[in-house]
């Protein structure tokens, strides 16, 4: 299920350019569908299952062939690929730890490849939310950790969450741009020069 509808990514977009009338900072919201493909969590199941089902067949039909036995494994193997495809599957044999390790690596991939680096004061901020991994980060550049405390973003992330969960995203999403801009309105006001450094589309990938 897709976190923002297309009249909540209208509306998030309406909220950063809102924003960035008052403040020279940039702010970028992305989304994607999963962060990793997990190929090792579901070769290391597929693995085991025909490791598993070959040891079955054979305690219970030791008179079976090796072919037979071969086919078996192979079938199995396949079965469970798919069935850790699934996403609400696949998130119960990735470990938690992993799930954030990954969605924090895709943000800092997707903080470069939107190019947040880039602007003039090194002011960028970017919302990333994972959406297999329930997981949302929040990264501001240099230019941001020098001037504004950093240890409130994870109450920013709490709230996305939270809104994600009761079904109300687009809220919890324009609630923390706007909170993430009041305090960049009052470090960073706009230049008499300033202009959109990056547009205010919300970024949709699969990976």
């Amino acid at each position: 299920m897709k976190t923002l509808s297309e009249a909540g990514r209208a509306r998030v977009e309406a909220t950063i350019a809102e924003i960035e009338q008052r403040t020279a900072a940039e702010l970028v919201v992305a989304t994607v569908e999963q962060s990793a493909s997990y190929t090792e969590f579901k070769l290391a199941y597929a693995l085991s299952m025909a490791l598993a089902s070959g040891a079955i067949a054979h305690l219970i039909w030791p008179e079976l062939g090796v072919g037979y036995v071969l086919w078996l494994q192979l079938a199995a193997a396949l079965a469970t690929l798919l069935l850790c495809s699934i996403p609400p599957l696949l998130m119960r044999i990735v470990p938690r730890a992993f799930l954030t390790a990954s969605a924090e690596q895709r943000a800092q991939l997707a903080f470069v490849q939107h190019a947040l680096f880039a602007t003039r004061d090194r002011t960028g901020v970017l919302i990333l939310i994972s959406e297999l991994e329930h997981r949302v980060v929040i990264l501001g550049d240099e230019g941001i950790h020098a001037r504004v405390q950093m240890s409130g973003w994870q109450a920013h992330v709490g709230h996305i969450v939270q809104a994600i969960r009761q079904g109300r995203a687009e809220d919890g999403i324009c609630e923390t741009l706007r909170a993430i801009g009041e305090v960049l309105t009052a470090e960073f006001p706009p230049r008499p020069d300033d202009v959109n450094e990056l547009a205010n589309a919300v970024r949709t990938t699969r990976r």
